[in-house]
């Protein structure tokens, strides 16, 4: 029983493929992250790191890391936390923090503090939702519609400060738009005056599962129900394009977004952490 590392996306994904579309809901955006890779996407030019763990002939562990983002622990066995860890430093891997499962996120926290001279701290807290059926809200002025080339400059913006609220990694803001867009993943809410007011963007789907996400509206036109009811078009649609899953992940320190997603038929699946590690 051992973990093995590559950074050939091809070999992970064909180890662990099946292990993680089992929870497909559960492990979105790891399978994402194999789709998004085997298309040729890129968040740096860092080097990708991909591991699976085995006992016998069966995989049983998933874990992953694109830069910038942390280790992203999809599947980590208790048994194997502690062979991860001792993994990545015989092979002096640098990790920076890591993604998962609010249990499994600390519990890779307290195993890597244990060993390395690193102090942990949480920067996001977040709550995975799952749609059960979808309740469309009592709509505000105007209407939802794809966006098109006319709005990248204001999505991008919008994109960047997204990310900035969040607290969220910087990425090439308009390389990810051009892509929602030129795919049609990406819908807007115009107003009642022809203005867009809130956007929601999707991934495609990844084992049945599509992810809303971002969603955003602009401090002076929120309270006004603008995201909910993009949010629920963005959902509509990935149905209709055959999605047999849909979830979205909320930021718990914003219990409005988290209120609205219930409202319209997501609930909750469970609890994720991002630890980051810095020098003590």
């Amino acid at each position: 029983m051992e973990w093995e590392f590559t950074a050939q996306v091809q070999a992970y994904a064909a180890r662990t493929w099946g292990l993680l579309a089992a929870r497909a809901a559960e492990n979105t955006v790891a399978l994402t992250v194999i789709a998004k890779v085997r298309a040729g996407y890129r968040w740096s030019s860092d080097p990708m790191l991909f591991g699976w763990y085995e006992s016998g002939s069966r995989v049983l562990g998933a874990v992953s890391m694109t830069p910038p983002f942390e280790l992203l622990l999809a599947e980590v066995p208790a048994q194997a936390m502690d062979e991860l860890v001792r993994a990545l430093l015989s092979d002096d891997v640098p990790v920076p923090g890591v993604n998962g499962d609010t249990v499994i996120a600390e519990a890779f926290a307290a195993a890597w503090t244990f060993r390395v001279p690193v102090r942990a701290t949480t920067t996001m807290r977040q709550r995975l939702y799952r749609l059960t059926t979808l309740r469309q809200p009592t709509p505000p002025p105007g209407h939802a519609r794809a966006a098109h080339d006319g709005d990248l400059r204001p999505a991008v913006d919008w994109f960047t400060r997204f990310q900035i609220e969040a607290g969220a990694h910087a990425v090439d803001a308009e390389t990810a738009v051009r892509d929602c867009i030129d795919n049609e993943l990406l819908w807007l809410w115009e107003n009642a005056d022809g203005h867009v007011v809130s956007m929601a963007g999707r991934n495609r789907a990844a084992a049945g599962v599509a992810r809303v996400g971002p969603v955003y509206t602009p401090p002076e036109h929120r309270r006004h129900g603008f995201g909910a009811a993009v949010t629920a078009a963005c959902t509509s649609d990935a149905l209709e394009h055959g999605a047999e899953q849909v979830v979205l992940f909320a930021d718990l320190a914003n219990p409005t977004s988290n209120a609205i997603y219930q409202q319209i038929g997501y609930l909750p699946v469970r609890d994720h952490q991002v630890i980051r590690f810095a020098k003590r």
